[in-house]
């Protein structure tokens, strides 16, 4: 391609084209030739380099628009660079393209992390599973009942969770570390959850009950098995939160419970947890009741099972 054949240039669109700055009268394509009606300084991402767009009187080149994003600009720009006579257009990189490469190769890495993590066996603690902060997703199924107004409720609990991994080389230290993981553990964070029961028999007084709560989180990865258990501050520290009940007023409820991690896969944990309610002001005093009494807490067990995503 040219301008007025003797420059060398580039087609950006059927009538644009780039090519040195100076003074043409027509460009012309193997389709054929145009008079040049307008000049205008370019840059990438726009054109290909520092230079000048020619605008022809009409569509002369049967090419595709120019590329402006980043991986479509350098694979033009490529083939451009094995033709010796575009040398002197000054072409030049995407103005992205150093964060583009960066992206790139920080992908990759994350890749091959990926791939070598799932090579190794299935287990919490591994050399792939990177230390530091990781989201946490879980859904599980809930069996409960209430103490005070007995009764069977079916539901299911989610959460979400932001959790910290320490050093994996620290689990795996049974001995020096023991203490460290039997009250805190190597997995430390907290989840925000959300729990929903209804009624499973007609014998109950309420038909739904909803929980919204914060719950720390302290566990710890059992060396090199797939199983993540409990430890001291995650069984005595509760779950702090608020309670609904279709036949009561709101109230806060504070709960303890066992959970056991169990991972299937590299990606996937079978949940269990044995959970343990204590809910203000649903239980009312009789009426000769003295008045110093405390108002009588619920009291709700349930059982969970269901799957996490670590």
């Amino acid at each position: 391609m040219s301008v007025t054949g003797e420059s060398p240039a580039v087609w950006l669109s059927g009538d644009r084209v780039y090519g040195p700055s100076g003074s043409y009268l027509s460009a012309c394509s193997s389709q054929g030739c145009a008079p040049i009606v307008a000049s205008k300084a370019c840059a990438p991402p726009a054109c290909p380099g520092s230079g000048t767009m020619h605008r022809v009187s009409r569509a002369v080149a049967r090419v595709s628009d120019w590329p402006t994003d980043v991986e479509g600009y350098e694979r033009e720009r490529e083939i451009l660079g094995t033709d010796p006579q575009l040398v002197g257009l000054g072409l030049s990189n995407h103005p992205g393209y150093g964060e583009w490469v960066q992206h790139h190769q920080d992908q990759e890495r994350a890749d091959e992390r990926e791939r070598r993590r799932h090579a190794e066996d299935v287990r919490w603690v591994s050399g792939e599973r990177e230390d530091g902060e990781r989201w946490e997703l879980a859904l599980s199924g809930d069996l409960a009942t209430l103490v005070e107004t007995p009764g069977t409720y079916l539901g299911a609990t989610a959460s979400l969770g932001l959790v910290y991994y320490v050093d994996a080389h620290d689990a795996r230290d049974e001995d020096d570390e023991f203490l460290l993981n039997f009250f805190m553990g190597d997995t430390i964070g907290a989840e925000l959850r959300t729990h929903f029961l209804y009624r499973a028999d007609t014998a109950q007084e309420a038909e739904w009950i909803t929980a919204v709560g914060i719950r720390p989180m302290f566990a710890n990865r059992a060396g090199d098995t797939v199983v993540r258990v409990p430890t001291y501050l995650g069984t005595v520290i509760p779950e702090l939160g608020v309670i609904f009940r279709s036949d009561r007023d709101p109230t806060w409820y504070a709960s303890w419970e066992l959970p056991f991690s169990f991972l299937i896969d590299h990606d996937v944990a079978f949940d269990v947890a044995a959970r343990f309610f204590v809910v203000d002001e649903w239980i009312e005093l009789p009426d000769d009741a003295p008045e110093d009494s405390d108002d009588p807490a619920e009291i709700i067990l349930m059982l969970s099972a269901g799957f996490r995503l670590p």
